[in-house]
């Protein structure tokens, strides 16, 4: 985990799940320079997925923002290493070479804040890919019908066991592709929406700001149109592993495609 203490009032932007959509990116940057905020963070699953993942790296590695690792990245990792079949996996990290591989391995797992250095804990903010303990676990405090494993929502116990010992004002995750807000207890947790591959039957680009105004966070959520069809043909083009479902999941704007 990485942490800082920030000046008040203080807005943070943030970015998950951009999944090696270049455009995606490239419209939600373009969003951000019409908002004011104090400092980004990308929450993890990089670059696996769409069709330029090299690309898509050095883009955000030029932002120099604090940047997260999500579940999709280790895999890729580890298909690096050789130490996977999972063809989108292996195909992502020969895109990538050495030294975006090592780049990857070199990410957090979480980021928190605290607004200002004599703030109590309970004000500080953590950011993490999924939940506090588990990278790939799903924390469900919102159901989404457009996705199977997000249908349902999360026991309270299991719910507590994924956030650990966390105890701040709040908890902001991605790994779910859709934007959510609720309780585990008094713990509040937020999820953005992704902006690569957005799950929630939406085309548009989605990310928040989070904003302290001294007192309390306020979640802002944007959502940015951009060329989502230009995307899946460049998909189909470059032949990349598992195009035909990963064009389905931006074509329907859901996991589960069959319900577009």
């Amino acid at each position: 985990m990485t942490q800082q203490a920030v000046n008040q009032p203080f807005t943070l932007a943030i970015l998950a799940d951009i999944h090696g959509n270049l455009a995606a990116l490239e419209a939600v940057l373009d969003d951000l320079q019409t908002q004011a905020y104090d400092q980004l963070i990308i929450a993890g699953d990089l670059v696996m997925n769409a069709p330029y993942p090299a690309e898509t790296l050095a883009l955000i590695r030029s932002l120099q923002a604090q940047t997260l690792f999500g579940e999709t990245d280790r895999a890729v990792v580890a298909a690096g290493k050789g130490n996977s079949q999972h063809a989108l996996a292996c195909w992502t990290a020969e895109q990538l070479g050495a030294d975006g591989l090592a780049y990857l391995e070199s990410l957090a797992f979480s980021h928190l804040i605290t607004p200002s250095q004599s703030a109590p804990a309970r004000d500080e903010l953590l950011v993490v890919h999924a939940t506090p303990t588990e990278v790939g676990a799903f924390l469900i405090l919102q159901p989404n019908a457009l996705d199977a494993r997000c249908s349902a929502l999360t026991p309270e116990a299991e719910a507590r066991a994924l956030l650990g010992q966390v105890r701040t004002s709040l908890i902001i995750h991605g790994h779910l592709h859709y934007a959510s807000t609720g309780f585990v207890g008094e713990q509040q947790v937020v999820s953005v929406g992704a902006v690569g591959f957005p799950f929630d039957g939406k085309h548009e680009a989605a990310y928040a700001l989070a904003n302290w105004d001294g007192v309390r966070w306020e979640i802002k959520h944007r959502r940015v149109p951009y060329d989502y069809a230009g995307v899946i043909a460049a998909m189909m083009r470059i032949g990349q592993p598992d195009a035909s479902t990963m064009a389905q999941r931006l074509r329907s704007a859901s996991w589960c495609s069959q319900l577009s």
